[in-house]
């Protein structure tokens, strides 16, 4: 229970890594402020999370990707009274389009949610951590480091992430807050479900991954564990890759 007292805020909390962070907190002993954009799927999620009905599961209803929606959800969280100690950016889209073709609309949408989001829910919780420190936990990506075709506002807005991080480490560093970032490998979620069937693909994947399989969700979300805990206390700035070698290897 090493998260015992302390309250998380996970964006898109309610499925895939995000899901997988969100119950690993709660079985440390956390309390959580949960958002997604799917208020229905969010308040099953939450309910399936807090089984045992203890009442440390809080459902806020928000788009990352509008400032507005933003805005609305932390005034919700004051509201209800509720803190944060702990911040976990997770929310993020992707759109596939060439580059030679990609929509400014598009694109905005990506940088929306990826970047400007996790700006503005960081700097809104900054309210909550100045006076006693905090954590933040960036989902990062391995477009952070490398690239793929088709995907360039994600991968940008990746690589936004990553320095974003060292950003906030550095000049947050005085108010006692840490700030890293983890950059899943491919991890078998529920939106790779697709990929994972697609035999090619799939060989692909598990051919380039020196361990030769496909990440879990619960295997990012150790990671993001550690970094909330007390352990990390010394540790800002840093990005963490569990990809299982990838970065790695040539």
């Amino acid at each position: 229970m090493v998260l015992e007292g302390k309250t998380a805020l996970i964006t898109g909390g309610s499925r895939g890594i995000g899901r997988a962070i969100s119950e690993l907190y709660y079985q440390e002993g956390a309390t959580l402020i949960i958002m997604a954009r799917n208020e229905q799927k969010l308040k099953e999620a939450c309910a399936q999370i807090d089984k045992e009905h203890q009442g440390r599961v809080h459902p806020i209803a928000c788009d990352v990707g509008n400032k507005d929606s933003i805005a609305a959800a932390f005034e919700q969280i004051k509201a209800q009274g509720l803190t944060i100690d702990i911040l976990v950016n997770c929310a993020g889209i992707n759109i596939r389009e060439p580059l030679e073709t990609f929509s400014l609309e598009s694109w905005n949408k990506v940088m929306d949610v990826n970047l400007t989001g996790a700006f503005l829910i960081t700097q809104a919780c900054f309210e909550f951590m100045k006076d006693k420190g905090g954590k933040i936990v960036n989902i990062a990506s391995l477009m952070s480091e490398i690239a793929r075709p088709t995907i360039a506002a994600y991968t940008a807005s990746k690589g936004g992430i990553k320095m974003f991080t060292r950003a906030i480490a550095i000049e947050w560093a005085k108010y006692n807050i840490q700030a890293n970032a983890i950059v899943p490998g491919y991890i078998a979620t529920e939106m790779n479900t697709a990929l994972i069937e697609d035999e090619k693909f799939n060989k692909f994947i598990c051919d380039r991954t020196p361990q030769g399989r496909w990440g879990k969700p619960e295997e990012v979300a150790a990671a993001a564990l550690f970094f909330a805990t007390p352990g990390a206390n010394f540790i800002t700035g840093q990005v963490l890759a569990v990809d299982g070698g990838i970065l790695a290897s040539l």
